[in-house]
């Protein structure tokens, strides 16, 4: 069993190597996902198969903050020989490489939980699919450095506030999650998800008062306020699904403007899957 787990703070449980993994603290500062991970390391899990708990910035972590050189969710795959962020994404993106990975983290967009993938991989699609939440976002060629881009990851997003509620809502991801790839006994709950993918960000225009007007997830038509700054509305040119939407969120955009791809998984691989796949060249 491998033991050199360089900046990452990883526990090891269940028989045999790890294969699948549970990753919070990403940011140092979404404190629900780390408690949640904190407490299944801990607890007595009956596990078939072997699982890696890691607190991924265990500096970041302690001072409570969100990062310390680099955002290490915009870093990877990271650079064995960069900034503090940069060495913990490359050795996270080698440690992830082969085994099934969810990673967990916190958001101002609401409504939560809902998961990130990667359409580079059907699987990610796949296993999203079964976990639950209500909405699965593809955000292939945008935030392309983002953990989902390495190995086979899916990302769940959870309220950013750091409450008992949400460290219960990331343990409830959690152990669906290890459910789900046959790491405990039992079944995930039932999910019946909608998918969308992202496309371009929504900037936020300088000022010193924010509002949002739309909700994620929910359809916005043209010509609608779907946004305030100092007083002033921001009008939609064309429809559009907002996805990650926030006043408080990220400095420079309220968020992204999305498109709805499917209702179900089988309509995502007709029309979606494969029609990325052949815009990429990928095989």
């Amino acid at each position: 069993m491998e033991t050199d787990h360089g900046p990452l703070d990883v526990t090891l449980r269940g028989p045999g190597e790890p294969e699948v993994v549970v990753v919070a603290g990403v940011h140092g500062d979404e404190r629900s996902g780390i408690r949640a991970v904190r407490r299944l390391r801990e607890a007595d899990l009956e596990l078939r198969r072997g699982v890696a708990f890691v607190l991924a910035n265990p500096a970041a972590i302690a001072a409570d903050e969100r990062y310390l050189d680099s955002d290490l969710n915009r870093v990877f795959p990271g650079d064995p020989d960069g900034d503090r962020e940069e060495r913990i994404a490359a050795r996270l993106c080698e440690f992830v490489e082969g085994r099934t990975t969810l990673s967990l983290h916190g958001t101002e967009a609401e409504p939560t939980p809902f998961a990130l993938v990667h359409s580079a991989q059907e699987r990610e699609f796949e296993l999203a699919s079964e976990l639950p939440v209500p909405h699965v976002i593809d955000h292939w060629g945008v935030n392309e450095h983002t953990i989902t881009t390495c190995g086979f990851s899916v990302e769940i997003e959870l309220a950013a506030e750091n409450s008992e509620e949400v460290a219960a809502t990331a343990e409830r991801q959690a152990r669906a999650f290890l459910e789900r790839v046959d790491a405990l006994p039992g079944e995930p709950p039932e999910a019946d998800p909608d998918y969308y993918h992202m496309g371009e960000s929504v900037p936020k225009p300088d000022g010193s008062s924010y509002e949002v007007h739309v909700e994620n997830f929910e359809r916005v038509p043209e010509g609608t306020a779907y946004a305030t700054v100092d007083g002033e509305e921001l009008t939609a040119d064309e429809p559009f699904w907002p996805l990650l939407m926030s006043a408080d969120g990220a400095e420079d955009i309220f968020g992204y403007r999305g498109q709805k791809i499917g209702d179900s998984l089988a309509e995502v691989r007709e029309t979606w899957i494969g029609a990325e796949r052949d815009s990429r060249g990928s095989d």
